[in-house]
């Protein structure tokens, strides 16, 4: 009995203190590693976070903008189409959705124009972008299309965020 006892006691000590995180609070660490500059780290924070709980949309939300920033789009996009699925209402989920996708449209466009309008490039939003894309269209057909498709769903999704309180770029 005095064993088992003991068995208990060491349980209980090692166990303690060990709760299970919540979504909230795994994604709040992330935050706080993002601005401590640990991107990896706080990515892994968020990706917990949405395996704690699949129906928080702020591990999503966060997670997105790292994708983003690592040049991953479609990840990027996909987190963002599913914070809007769960958070309809959140209007800078439609605004990063529209700049995630503004983001592609200007790597398609600088990865074909030449070296000395690249840097200008990164700095077009919004109707500006679609100007300089429309003058310096990609040489393939299949590149314009996605170009295009690209640019109207930045602009459909920033609209979105407009109905919502956030003006356009």
């Amino acid at each position: 009995m005095r064993r088992f006892a003991l068995l208990l006691a060491v349980c209980v000590a090692l166990t303690a203190g060990c709760e299970k995180k919540t979504a909230f609070e795994l994604t709040n660490e992330g935050l706080s590693l993002v601005r401590a500059g640990r991107s990896g780290p706080a990515l892994r924070h968020f990706e917990a976070a949405i395996r704690t709980d699949p129906s928080y949309p702020f591990g999503y939300y966060y997670a997105a903008g790292l994708y983003n920033e690592a040049e991953e789009w479609d990840r990027a996009e996909e987190y963002l189409r599913k914070t809007i699925e769960l958070r309809p209402d959140y209007a800078n989920a439609y605004y990063t959705l529209g700049f995630v996708l503004e983001n592609r449209a200007k790597h398609l466009v600088a990865t074909h124009s030449e070296a000395i309008h690249r840097a200008e490039v990164q700095d077009l939003t919004g109707a500006a972008l679609v100007q300089y894309a429309e003058a310096h269209p990609p040489p393939g057909e299949a590149d314009r299309m996605a170009l295009k498709d690209l640019l109207r769903r930045s602009r459909d999704a920033y609209v979105q965020a407009a109905k919502r309180g956030i003006p356009s770029p």
